[in-house]
């Protein structure tokens, strides 16, 4: 997912020595861990390390950590960030024929399509070794949705969350706050307003901020949400757990062909109402320019729109609050994703894998993670998320941190092998919807059908 973190705005490492008991401090915090707990003692001298991921905020984030974990490995480190829109496909190539990179950042959901291939190495040997952990590694602290559903695959640890994401509500606080709207919505509904917390609470106040259903609405639309293919499928997802679904169960079958799957598709019948006509060419950019311009009172994002909706020269600045997305019954499940770090099974470079799981370990440690964050990387440590430096300077923070608790669908399909097939799938399955070429029980119908065709034909049906 694409995404940049508010807290670039507030977090530069600060220097206050440049010898060897200097002090590094970010968002005033004191890193104090980051020799690896102690492990990391020059010992890697000479060797080099290769590290493969993608361009922007995640090489970036690395690129903050590098030096200190050369300075303290002894170990020169050669990151290589391979191009958006071949990311996939060049990663793949790597760890399966030309077998480069030592360790790698890659999608959570794909680490375990490349563990079933072989292409990883399970990290439990590692950590097993009293010689190589880190004693500061405390694997309980990671956020439990992210080691959970990314770091283990099969039940052995092959990857450490490096970077969380989770659909996330923006609505214009100071809309919610006015207390025009507060008379009028209590006027027109017999209701107090409120941030929504159900899907049918968000229709009914999405309705309220449409001028075309509303002519008193501060704003001309209630909402806003990605229609362009390749960018649709969230709103979906951000709904299908809520209703009790899932996009596969345990041995891969679809787990919304039922009436949770068409409920929650039901979702664009709905709120097409209220969202700017051309929303179907929205992607990433676009959707989030229409908000940041003013003119719509909420909207489902990853974090990322925190940090253009609060820079300077947007419309929204000061404006935003953020909430976990509504749900349904009492339960809401926002939309997770996730990358982690994961040791390549390197036939041709099997002496560097330890030197490969220092670094994952390094990187994600508690201290050192704090280094990533102004490039848009937020924390994956619980422990982060409770210290008050970090979340008094990023508001999005604390409800980022619910939202990974609460999570039950994946942004990808977690399925070995078909991982981009299926997100296809289910793209061109609500593009159907929101283009009007068939009906939600359709859709839903079909989606179902190409994903059992899929996944048997990947053999992964027994």
């Amino acid at each position: 997912m694409p995404d940049k973190s508010l807290a670039a705005e507030y977090s530069e490492p600060v220097k206050h020595d440049e010898k060897e008991n200097r002090t590094v401090q970010v968002f005033g915090v004191e890193l104090k861990d980051l020799d690896g707990g102690g492990t990391l003692k020059k010992q890697y001298a000479g060797q080099v390390l290769q590290v493969g991921t993608k361009v922007e905020e995640l090489r970036n984030g690395l690129e903050a950590a590098i030096p200190y974990f050369e300075e303290f490995s002894g170990a020169k480190v050669v990151l290589t960030a391979l191009p958006d829109e071949t990311f996939i496909d060049e990663m793949e190539k790597d760890l399966s024929q030309q077998h480069r990179f030592d360790v790698v950042l890659v999608p959570g959901a794909f680490a375990h399509s490349y563990a079933q291939s072989g292409y990883l190495k399970e990290l439990s040997p590692f950590i097993q070794d009293k010689s190589v952990v880190s004693p500061n590694l405390d694997l309980d602290d990671f956020i439990p949705s992210l080691l959970d559903h990314y770091g283990y695959y099969k039940g052995k640890l092959y990857a450490l969350p490096f970077k969380p994401d989770a659909q996330i509500l923006f609505y214009r606080k100071d809309l919610f706050e006015d207390i025009r709207n507060r008379e009028l919505f209590q006027n027109q509904t017999g209701k107090p307003l409120k941030v929504p917390d159900t899907i049918d609470e968000l229709y009914e106040t999405a309705r309220f901020f449409t001028l075309a259903y509303n002519p008193q609405s501060p704003v001309l639309y209630g909402f806003n949400m990605m229609g362009k293919a390749d960018w649709s499928r969230w709103t979906f997802t951000n709904r299908l757990g809520a209703y009790g679904g899932k996009d596969v169960d345990k041995d891969f079958k679809p787990g919304f062909h039922n009436d949770a799957g068409v409920q929650a598709m039901k979702t664009y019948v709905e709120l097409e109402k209220y969202v700017p006509p051309d929303y179907t060419d929205y992607g990433w950019i676009e959707a989030n320019r229409r908000f940041i311009e003013g003119d719509v009172a909420m909207m489902e994002q990853w974090p990322g729109l925190s940090k253009a909706a609060e820079a300077a020269g947007s419309r929204v600045q000061g404006k935003i609050g953020y909430a976990v997305v509504p749900g349904a019954g009492g339960v809401k499940s926002p939309t997770m994703g996730a990358w982690t770090m994961a040791v390549a099974n390197n036939p041709l470079r099997q002496e560097s894998s330890e030197l490969a799981y220092k670094f994952a370990e390094y990187v994600t440690g508690k201290d050192v993670e704090l280094l990533k964050i102004s490039s848009g990387n937020d924390p994956t440590r619980s422990s982060n998320y409770r210290r008050p430096q970090v979340t008094s300077a990023n508001p999005i923070y604390p409800v980022l941190a619910e939202s990974l608790s609460r999570v039950k669908v994946s942004a990808d399909p977690d399925v070995p092998f078909v991982i981009s097939k299926l997100n296809t799938m289910q793209e061109a399955a609500v593009q159907s919807v929101i283009r009007h070429k068939v009906s939600p029980e359709q859709a839903v119908e079909q989606m179902a059908e190409q994903f059992e065709q899929v996944v048997r034909e990947a053999g992964l049906y027994e």
